[in-house]
């Protein structure tokens, strides 16, 4: 069967659609500032900029038709070539609903994210009004509902703040120009939902190393022990 792929990104809705998406994002990029950011984008087409943010460094990824992440490096999306709680920000839109190893990539995500850090998952609402002009145009995509990826990721230690619909009801070339035109239970029915995230911060408390044989010799004191003795 013929990869629809890059016809499917490159379709007038589909590129309105991504670019309301991003517009959405950008309340909640601004506030967040670090070092380094990570963007999976949906497609390597997909190009648009992101609104402003305070990060050092962006990222950017994008699936290949070999299920291949490329971009900034090239990797599986189940082996992140990054070290553990890398970024401040983590940026999905699209991306775990094409890739083979979804539940491994999301795993993924959550140990690169630094705790306190920001994730944002954009995916299709497998439910949605879109459901079926997406079959039609758009048969490599496994949509899942937000639900699915707020327990995976609760269990990574990462906990969903809230989910949002920033979507529109109708596939067309128009809406990323029709912010909020629709009401929010309407939105719900939409084309994607926006989940929002936040990593744990460490519950661990550093222990006072043990004194050196050394510094014992230096400053010598009694043990528990001894104390209640001389008591």
């Amino acid at each position: 069967m013929r990869d629809d792929r890059h016809t499917f990104h490159a379709s007038a809705p589909i590129q309105a659609l991504y670019a309301r998406e991003i517009a959405a994002l950008a309340s909640i990029v601004s506030g967040v500032y670090g070092n380094y950011g990570l963007f999976l984008r949906p497609h390597a087409s997909v190009c648009g900029p992101l609104p402003e943010h305070l990060l050092g460094k962006m990222i950017e990824l994008a699936p290949a038709e070999t299920g291949i992440l490329e971009g900034g490096v090239r990797c599986a999306p189940d082996l992140l070539p990054f070290a553990s709680e890398s970024f401040k920000l983590l940026i999905a839109q699209h991306v775990l609903e094409q890739v083979d190893e979804a539940d491994a990539c999301a795993v993924e995500l959550a140990r690169v994210l630094a705790p306190e850090g920001v994730a944002l998952i954009l995916g299709f609402n497998p439910l949605g009004t879109w459901r079926p002009w997406l079959m039609t145009h758009a048969t490599h995509l496994r949509p899942h509902s937000a639900q699915k990826w707020r327990m995976l990721l609760a269990r990574e230690q990462v906990d969903t703040l809230q989910v949002r619909f920033p979507g529109s009801l109708w596939p067309r070339a128009g809406i990323a120009a029709e912010p909020g035109a629709i009401s929010a239970r309407l939105a719900r029915l939409g084309s994607s939902w926006l989940l929002l995230a936040r990593k744990r911060r460490s519950a661990l408390t550093p222990l006072r190393l043990r004194s050196s044989q050394r510094e014992l010799a230096l400053n010598p004191t009694l043990a528990p022990g001894a104390h209640r003795n001389c008591a």
